[in-house]
């Protein structure tokens, strides 16, 4: 069937970032057959139409850095927890997939989850079991023993350890290599960012997961796990708190990605603090926060691509905060279009789902309606009145 949406203004996200006011959008399906101005339109063409009325449309959003399984209630002790019972974890899933979408999240990457269960709740999408964004998943992470994040990951000891992690990662289904390289806020230690793993373990996981045909994520905070990870190629860096600018440069000469995620520390400072005054792992986010801004800032100045990631399902860290990830960067210093394409243009690039990320011809036809116009006010990211997904409007009730 054709539908022919029509509509006050709709951002395409385009490499051009073309705006189109009193806009018309033809789709046949889930696809996307033409953008243009509805004076230029025959709706003739169309079976059925749509009037958004005074919606503002933009690309469905994409969230590259979520813990599906995680808790954002404290202090993340359910990763550790074997005692989860699965009825509660996949009900736990599930209900995390529609505050997703209640985001405006379309799709999204998670980057570690208790026993690696995000692969099966992303099966379950993919069957029609249950509503959710498409998830690309890495289930287990592979980490240092004992390393940051070892509850949620594969534990080694050496390069040929590293090697096999990463191939039962492959093995258990996942579409994504994550790789926990330093330590993290919550680690141990005054000191958030040194690095966990050798030079010669990273560079193997990154080379056997490349060849296994899976891009890498890395969670690194200090220069010196991030300056390895960059030499050995990785495609992005999550966090990059305490980056250097010749590493920013590099980043950007070599098309690497940064995902910021800024609401990590955001909500341990500001949630965290309120809740757990006495817990030092607060404190030293209050610390990161501003580095964490300054850096993307740079980052952004310098050409390195970002794409938008909340981190969500961290402690006090929620699956709704597509849209305060968006703020918080323009508070940082990117302009509410560079902080948009973050979330759409950028992710889809990043996470290879060419038929997200804009609405053009060919494309899907996933796309939030909004109260006001977002690159003139990033805070209308959080205003949503519609979500389509694939040709389809979501009941976000």
């Amino acid at each position: 069937m054709r539908t022919l949406y029509l509509g006050k203004w709709l951002y395409t996200a385009d490499a051009a970032g073309t705006v189109i006011e009193d806009f018309a959008m033809l789709t046949e399906g889930e696809q996307i057959l033409w953008v243009k101005k509805r004076e230029e339109t025959d709706q003739t063409e169309a079976d059925q139409v749509i009037d958004l009325k005074d919606a503002y449309v933009v690309p469905g959003f994409i969230d590259c850095h979520v813990h599906f399984l995680g808790s954002t209630s404290h202090g993340g002790g359910d990763y550790a927890n074997e005692n989860r019972e699965i009825a509660n974890v996949v009900c736990e899933g599930a209900a995390h997939a529609k505050q997703l979408l209640k985001a405006g999240v379309v799709a999204c990457r998670d980057l570690g989850s208790y026993k690696g269960y995000a692969l099966g709740i992303r099966d379950a999408i993919n069957r029609g079991l249950i509503v959710g964004p498409k998830i690309l998943a890495c289930g287990y992470a592979v980490c240092a023993r004992g390393g940051h994040g070892y509850e949620i990951s594969y534990e080694v000891d050496d390069p040929d350890q590293m090697r096999g992690a990463v191939r039962q990662v492959v093995k258990d289904g996942a579409d994504v290599v994550k790789l926990m390289v330093s330590g993290g806020v919550n680690s141990p230690g005054p000191e958030p960012g040194p690095c966990e793993l050798t030079w010669e373990e990273i560079q193997t996981g990154i080379e056997t997961a490349h060849n296994w045909g899976r891009k890498v994520g890395v969670h690194a905070h200090g220069n010196t796990a991030i300056r390895r990870c960059v030499d050995a190629g990785v495609d992005s860096i999550e966090h990059g708190v305490f980056m250097t600018e010749d590493i920013m440069d590099k980043m950007s000469a070599q098309g690497t990605f940064l995902v910021p995620t800024l609401c990590a520390p955001y909500y341990a400072v500001n949630e965290g603090i309120r809740l757990e005054p006495d817990n030092p792992d607060h404190k030293k986010s209050k610390e990161v926060l501003q580095r964490h801004r300054d850096v993307l800032k740079r980052c952004w100045e310098k050409g390195v691509k970002i794409a938008m990631g909340t981190d969500a399902g961290c402690p006090f860290n929620p699956y709704e905060a597509a849209a305060h990830e968006m703020v918080l960067m323009v508070m940082a210093g990117l302009t509410p279009k560079a902080a948009l394409d973050a979330a759409t243009r950028g992710g889809a690039e990043l996470l290879d789902l060419p038929e997200l990320g804009s609405l053009e011809a060919g494309k899907k036809a996933s796309f939030v309606c909004l109260k006001g116009n977002p690159l003139e006010k990033i805070n209308y990211v959080d205003e949503l009145t519609a979500l389509y997904m694939d040709g389809k409007k979501v009941n976000l009730d």
